[in-house]
């Protein structure tokens, strides 16, 4: 997987493909190798759907909503926000409404956290909680996963995202252990990147109206 995305983001870097596509491709892969295991090697892992335990979902991602509006608040975008061009704002935010929630759920919750709880059976237990292994295994991987970023961004900037995200891959992994609902974790992921994105949009355009 690493390789794939690797090489994409390397076409990137070359001016191959611009950086909108290389995200699009990097997830398109990323969705090809769980959807494969899940369909031609029969490893199959929880999907759920929106009936099944939705209420702690919704709550977890009122609660990354709130984070992200929390951030513009903290740290107003309005100085330095650069509006991409309409064609790529579009991208941008279907990108992040449609695309990065469901493929990497699909992949470090769906395939990743259910294969490495079924081959480890160890748990790690602290003041009366319980935490399968596998579930911070593939939190740690996860948050690895955006050391990929390094090909366009600072090494400050992508090892602040690695240390968030394997601290959210970690929440979202112990609520996908408890709920078994891939649907309601790609729901939560969605609404936290799309009001990532929209929100310092909406700052900004509300500071020049």
């Amino acid at each position: 997987m690493v390789i794939g995305s690797v090489a994409i983001l390397s076409a990137y870097r070359s001016r191959s493909i611009t950086g909108m596509a290389a995200s699009y491709l990097v997830h398109a892969w990323m969705a090809a190798i769980a959807l494969a295991w899940f369909f031609f090697f029969r490893r199959r892992f929880p999907i759920g759907g929106l009936r099944q335990h939705m209420r702690s979902w919704y709550v977890l991602g009122l609660v990354l909503v709130m984070a992200n509006l929390g951030e513009v608040f903290v740290s107003p975008p309005a100085a330095h926000l650069r509006l991409p061009p309409a064609p790529t704002l579009v991208a941008q935010l279907v990108f992040a409404a449609l695309v990065v929630g469901p493929t990497e759920e699909l992949l470090f919750r769906g395939l990743v956290q259910t294969s490495l709880n079924a081959s480890i059976s160890a748990r790690l237990a602290f003041r009366g909680w319980s935490v399968a292994v596998g579930t911070i295994v593939a939190a740690v991987l996860f948050g690895l996963f955006h050391l990929v970023n390094l090909t366009y961004q600072s090494f400050a900037t992508t090892a602040q995202q690695v240390a968030t995200s394997v601290v959210i891959g970690l929440v979202f992994g112990l609520l996908y252990d408890r709920t078994r609902n891939l649907v309601g974790a790609s729901l939560a992921h969605s609404l936290a990147d799309l009001s990532g994105t929209t929100l310092p949009l909406l700052a900004y355009a509300l500071a020049h109206a």
